[in-house]
């Protein structure tokens, strides 16, 4: 039966392993829909301290811990606070709970104080710069033209969620560090050594719940959008399917450049996400003890791919979605590891089909860009 190997070490005291004294853990990275922000990821650790394990293992407020599976950070993480359950009248049962905050909690508590930003297209290395943990962020390639400031005066992490809602790419994890991928690069996340499916096999990580959201108002289904790029006036575009089912709009603050890229990020929102009611999000539970080897899901763990997603509705045919991994909750237990995959069609995002008038890169009236 395979199982997915977990490694817990305190980075910063010689990378102490305290692996063995650990009963579980849980935790979470990215966010659940497109159009969420990115609010931190947090990981609950559950020990035994009945010979003081927390003391010896030197974990401390904002002590570095990373979390490694198969041998590959998948999760850096500080320590945010220690629950100690002491258990009196029997020693032996007392454990702690360690709550760990990741890169993106550190830097949504960390102010500005009239901070210059100048890049326009890689400001997210700019930012990780300047935070009190620098290294955490990372930008695979240029994003579209974003404005700076003279003198921004606010946390970090609102500052990243406000480039996102402009350019509209998408944050993957990988060994620990948060890359970010620009909506024009998002294809180059795409994985096609293996696909999300029912059965498990050496290319197929299998699922043992499928749940699937159709057409959520202001969520999943958004066919009207009005952009207010920072100093600039709002721009509105709303999806022809309006006139059809009335309109599920949102509002958006970017940090777009031009008044004509608040309105190309209108259209692109409204276009992608209001063609189709029945656009649906996903959320998948995979077991490592149920697949046929774990190395594809360890992957996954450890570098965050786009896959294919296979399933057949209850009365209906088999059907298959690219989607992209909007993000995690990972469950570590003794004998088992659960993950749940929060996962969006990749169509919200840039995935076109060349000669189709809904995604087809020729129309330009849907394209938006």
């Amino acid at each position: 039966m395979p199982k997915l190997s977990w490694t817990l070490k305190n980075q910063d005291a010689a990378s102490y392993d305290f692996t063995s004294s650990v009963q579980s853990f849980t935790y979470t990275q990215g966010r659940q829909n497109v159009l969420d922000n990115y609010n931190g990821g947090t990981c609950y650790i559950t020990m035994r301290n009945n010979a003081g394990q927390v003391a010896a293992a030197s974990l401390a407020y904002r002590q570095k811990v990373y979390l490694r599976c198969e041998g590959v950070v998948t999760f850096r993480g500080w320590v945010q606070g220690i629950d100690y359950i002491d258990t009196p009248g029997n020693a032996n049962d007392a454990t702690a709970v360690i709550s760990l905050v990741d890169a993106w909690v550190l830097a949504g508590q960390q102010i500005a104080d009239n901070q210059l930003l100048i890049d326009e297209n890689l400001q997210i290395d700019e930012i990780d710069a300047l935070l009190f943990n620098p290294g955490n962020f990372s930008q695979v390639l240029a994003s579209s033209d974003i404005r700076g400031s003279l003198d921004y005066s606010s946390d970090y992490a609102s500052r990243i969620n406000q480039i996102v809602a402009s350019d509209r790419g998408a944050f993957f994890p990988a060994l620990g560090i948060h890359y970010y991928y620009p909506l024009a690069y998002m294809y180059t996340n795409n994985q096609e050594d293996y696909t999300f499916g029912r059965s498990a096999s050496a290319s197929v990580i299998a699922y043992e719940s499928f749940d699937r959201v159709e057409a959520v108002g202001n969520q999943t289904y958004v066919n009207s959008a009005q952009v207010t790029p920072e100093d600039l006036a709002t721009q509105s575009h709303t999806n022809d399917s309006a006139t059809t089912y009335g309109q599920s709009a949102i509002t958006v603050a970017t940090l777009n450049l031009t008044t004509g890229d608040g309105l190309n990020t209108a259209r692109w929102i409204s276009n992608s996400m209001g063609q189709f009611i029945d656009n649906q999000s996903y959320r998948i539970t995979v077991k490592d003890v149920t697949q046929t080897a774990v190395a594809n899901l360890a992957e996954m763990l450890q570098e965050t791919w786009n896959l294919l997603l296979a399933y057949t509705p209850p009365g209906g045919v088999s059907t298959s979605e690219q989607t992209l991994t909007e993000g995690v909750t990972v469950r570590g237990f003794i004998d088992r590891t659960e993950v749940d995959f929060y996962l969006s069609p990749l169509t919200y995002y840039n995935y076109f089909i060349l000669d189709n008038t809904v995604f087809g890169v020729l129309d330009s009236s849907r394209l938006g860009w």
